[in-house]
């Protein structure tokens, strides 16, 4: 069966230089992955993945004090990417890095990865040094990207500021990348990104984070808060979830997924690695459970194929 995956990474030598010079190697608490192209492909047909989407991960390359060297290793990053796609283009595709929390350079290397590069979509970070996803300041880039019909694959990012004395500051992919996601997609909501901007599409990783677990308690208490002006608009959260997507790199089984099912239809979650942050050895064994807990649980059965492969191919026309 053909698989597709939406959540894979490239680290480049640029990248990991410039991280190193911000003394941010373990910004994230980890070390970076070693990456290769050819690597990676041999993942890939190792674990029969037919077609990949490149993104950056964490730690977004954006330092203050850095920041126009940031702005172009954003640029030399999506143009390597491009290189790739071009090079093999049944197998890759990208979403760019754009660099935030500069909106005007965001939105400038946005059109010149359309425009030039044939970028897929684009990869925002759920908060770039503190900016999160739902600020009003991204009012402009958000309109351009909603202009484009552009996907998104958001991606959790350490959060600012983070009490170094707390455990999960030792293990931030561990909990702290979870609780951003979800702070970053609830922040979304709650600024009306979604309805506003309904021609994006946004991925959402890691099976919607923390998500399906407090689904219930915001539809619950938003509306309450709305009734006591506390709130300008109500918000339905459950309607706003059901419009994203999700990919289900991370643990997805045997919990996380039917969790996930809670929230979004089947035919808006799509395979994604994590990969190589997730070992090559360790994401062959992942896919093939997934793809066995797919034939033995009946609901999910009819929709094997779709999460795998068709859902990814209807959403980014591959």
């Amino acid at each position: 069966m053909r698989v597709i995956d939406v959540h894979s990474h490239v680290i480049t030598d640029r990248y990991y230089s410039y991280i190193e010079k911000n003394h941010a190697l373990l910004e994230d608490s980890m070390r970076l992955p070693q990456w290769s192209l050819e690597e990676m492909i041999e993942f890939m047909d190792q674990a029969g993945i037919a077609w990949t989407m490149l993104s950056l991960s964490s730690p977004h390359p954006y330092y203050p004090q850095n920041a126009r060297e940031g702005i172009r290793v954003c640029r030399e990053i999506n143009e390597y990417c491009a290189f790739l796609k071009e090079k093999y283009p049944d197998r890759i595709g990208f979403q760019a890095v754009l660099p935030l929390p500069d909106v005007e350079a965001a939105i400038a290397e946005a059109e010149y990865a359309f425009d030039h590069l044939n970028a897929n979509g684009v990869k925002l970070a759920t908060n770039s040094r503190g900016q999160y996803l739902g600020d009003p300041e991204l009012e402009p880039l958000f309109a351009e990207l909603n202009s484009r019909k552009t996907v998104i694959n958001i991606h959790p990012h350490r959060p600012e500021p983070l009490n170094q004395t707390v455990f999960t500051a030792r293990v931030i992919p561990m909990f702290e990348f979870l609780c951003d996601t979800t702070r970053a997609v609830l922040n979304m909501i709650a600024n009306g990104i979604i309805e506003r901007y309904p021609d994006i599409k946004i991925i959402v990783p890691h099976c919607g984070a923390f998500l399906p677990n407090i689904a219930d308690r915001a539809e619950g208490v938003l509306p309450f808060m709305y009734q006591l002006q506390l709130l300008e608009q109500e918000i339905r959260v459950k309607k706003q979830l059901k419009v994203l997507y999700y990919d289900t790199a991370g643990n997805p089984f045997p919990d996380l997924l039917p969790l996930l099912c809670r929230i979004a239809a089947p035919d808006h979650i799509m395979y994604g690695s994590d990969y190589p942050f997730t070992p090559a050895g360790a994401c062959c064994q992942s896919l093939e459970r997934l793809k066995r807990f797919l034939d033995e649980e009946p609901e999910l059965k009819p929709w094997k194929e779709y999460i795998l492969c068709k859902n990814a191919e209807t959403l980014f026309g591959v």
